[in-house]
């Protein structure tokens, strides 16, 4: 069984036939965000850029995800009745005779207790020297891994963390497309990231809603 830290873009189209695209109405309608931010966010979120700008080079990846992400996640108030939060949750399937599993840093999924059809996979990843890793392969694997599991062809939802740098991903059949990046230490990305991930929750909220 092959884990998620041991793929790689070329590796997922030699095996899954993926194929990448420029252009994916799906990942365009996510971004196109006109989502409304009220001012006591606006302030939160000037409030962790900050401390992004000052402590970005010196965290691990743990502190980033403590002092940042799950932070910052947290101002998106991700409350719903067909989905819930899931944090370093296993999944796994097996996937045109390959059996894949990992480790997923952070989704949204059906579920109660249990992720059960993921719709959102959040992956961090902070380099350090000498390590040789793809975050983007590792991201779309355990895509692909949430498509599988929910046997449909609904558009999986992605997003990968290197550092300051934010992308965006949508997975559909054996197409993906990925964002450019988004550097939240920069004035105004800041809030277009949130309202990236804030348009994301009435986005899974449907496709939760259609799956019961």
């Amino acid at each position: 069984m092959k884990t998620f830290k041991h793929w790689r873009k070329q590796e997922l189209v030699d095996t899954f036939g993926l194929r990448q695209k420029r252009q994916c109405d799906d990942l365009d309608d996510w971004l196109n965000s006109d989502e409304d931010i009220s001012e006591n966010t606006k302030r939160e979120l000037v409030r962790l850029q900050q401390e992004l700008r000052e402590r970005v080079y010196d965290w691990n990846e743990q502190e980033l995800i403590v002092e940042f992400i799950a932070l910052l996640l947290h101002q998106v108030r991700y409350k719903s009745d067909v989905y819930k939060t899931f944090a370093n949750r296993k999944l796994n399937a097996e996937i045109d005779g390959h059996l894949v599993s990992g480790e997923v840093d952070w989704m949204l999924a059906s579920g109660e207790h249990e992720p059960k059809a993921p719709y959102f996979c959040l992956h961090e990843y902070k380099k350090d020297k000498g390590v040789d890793n793809d975050p983007l392969g590792q991201l779309i694997i355990a895509m692909v891994v949430a498509q599988a599991i929910n046997e449909n062809t609904n558009t999986i939802y992605g997003a990968y963390v290197s550092g300051r740098y934010w992308y965006f991903l949508t997975l559909k059949n054996q197409e993906y497309c990925v964002s450019e990046s988004y550097t939240a230490t920069r004035d105004d990305d800041i809030f277009t990231i949130f309202k990236i991930l804030k348009k994301l929750k009435g986005i899974i909220e449907e496709m939760a809603t259609e799956a019961v």
